[in-house]
């Protein structure tokens, strides 16, 4: 039976080519002979993390990570808070990625799931001494004294060191959660809609909530940056994904100039169209993510369509026991008969306290993944971006306190129903 089970559930998981007509100029556009995958940091082997560490230190040896903090700040006025960030951010990515390849072809960016540790975030292995390090120490300047940064010297836009202040001062409070990100995968019918909630939300609230050079326009100088952006870009490339005919090559919105944007556009300081960083597995865009492929894309992730669903996480059926009402709210695809598509939920059954499985001295928890009943209702809302923040972003305050509104409407209704976070723990 169990035999029969899984060639069952091979058959059903196989894939149908769909009829994807790319606009003019992507049509030409290649396939990628080789595609890297971008994993959750977390799942690096020893190998993979040694490998990615080595290639950010010669790049930091040779200057690259001044330079990308210099663009970043020279284009930040232009790229924040309007349609342009998304595709922006992807291509800046990818250059990133593909100078790091130069010191090693088999290196990828991998990617933070950071909204994991959304209850505690100073907690996640990411921010660990063997890692990325944690909060500046106050007594040395702000300085990172740990991690693989804790001896840079950057230059722009004046020697020092890598600084990080959480909550600017304070605690660092509440990140967005996985119920949340779901929320807008799912609620969002259009790329300007997407944009805006990913950008003004998630994107947000760690640049602020790490402070120090993270919360400045040349914050690709702190490593942890690349990590958050390639989740950013993951979760585009999911929505992307939910429904590939339509959102391939969807670019709606305004840029910073209220001009309505076109596909034709050509990136910020490049020579590069727009259509050409909107399909990966094509052109330049040669990688994909774990999450799309366990989810049943190809590696050219954006050019097949599933024709069947992996069965869903517990986090996701525990979800779906909302009342319908909350459902029909934030979680319309999960509110509908039938099934949804695997790319519009981010509710992976994964612990947040497991250690990074390169760490082979660490000890996975003593206690099996099993959120605390204590955190019953109790969901935490997330911290609100500043004034001062969202004026640095060029952002539309109004717009921004819409989306924090909305997300504290969403934790009442979710603690109103008496619903438990997979990723809630006693944080003693």
């Amino acid at each position: 039976m169990k035999l029969l089970a899984g060639i069952i559930g091979i058959a059903a998981c196989m894939q149908q080519a769909m009829s994807l007509t790319p606009p003019p100029g992507a049509d030409a556009l290649a396939k990628c002979s080789n595609v890297v995958v971008r994993k959750e940091i977390r799942s690096l082997s020893a190998d993979e993390w040694n490998a990615y560490r080595d290639a950010v230190t010669s790049m930091y040896n040779d200057r690259w990570i001044d330079w990308f903090g210099f663009l970043h700040e020279r284009v930040a006025s232009i790229v924040h808070s309007n349609a342009v960030f998304l595709v922006f951010h992807r291509q800046l990515t990818r250059d990133y990625e593909k100078l790091l390849q130069r010191y090693n072809p088999s290196v990828a960016v991998p990617y933070w799931n950071e909204v994991l540790n959304y209850q505690n975030p100073p907690s996640s292995p990411v921010l660990s001494d063997n890692y990325f390090g944690g909060n500046g120490d106050e007594a040395n300047d702000g300085c990172v004294t740990t991690g693989i940064a804790k001896d840079w010297t950057l230059v722009f836009p004046q020697t020092h060191c890598l600084r990080r202040k959480y909550g600017e001062g304070m605690s660092m409070k509440s990140w967005y959660s996985p119920e949340f990100v779901t929320s807008i995968l799912q609620s969002s019918g259009t790329y300007a809609d997407f944009r805006s909630g990913l950008e003004n939300t998630v994107h947000g609230l760690p640049h602020l909530s790490l402070g120090g050079d993270m919360n400045t326009m040349h914050s690709p100088m702190d490593p942890v940056f690349w990590l958050h952006h390639a989740n950013v870009d993951r979760l585009y490339a999911q929505w992307q994904a939910a429904d590939p005919e339509k959102r391939t090559y969807e670019y709606n919105g305004y840029d910073i100039q209220n001009k309505a944007v076109s596909l034709d556009d050509y990136l910020t300081s490049t020579t590069t169209h727009v259509y050409e960083v909107m399909r990966l597995g094509y052109g330049d865009m040669c990688y994909t993510y774990d999450t799309l492929q366990s989810g049943g894309a190809s590696s050219n992730s954006l050019s097949r369509r599933q024709k069947c669903i992996p069965r869903p996480t517990k986090a996701t059926q525990t979800i779906k026991s909302l009342p319908k009402t909350v459902l029909a709210k934030y979680y319309p695809s999960f509110a509908k008969a039938g099934v949804s598509s695997v790319f519009e939920s981010d509710l992976p059954d994964i612990d947040p306290r497991k250690p990074m499985a390169s760490d082979t001295n660490a000890t996975a928890p003593a206690t099996p993944w099993k959120p605390s009943e204590k955190m019953r209702g109790r969901m935490p809302k997330p911290a609100t971006l500043t004034d001062e923040y969202i004026e640095m972003m060029y952002g539309n305050k109004s717009e921004v306190r819409a989306w924090e509104q909305l997300a504290a409407e969403m934790v009442d209704e979710l603690n109103a129903a008496n619903y438990l976070s997979p990723y809630l723990y006693d944080k003693d």
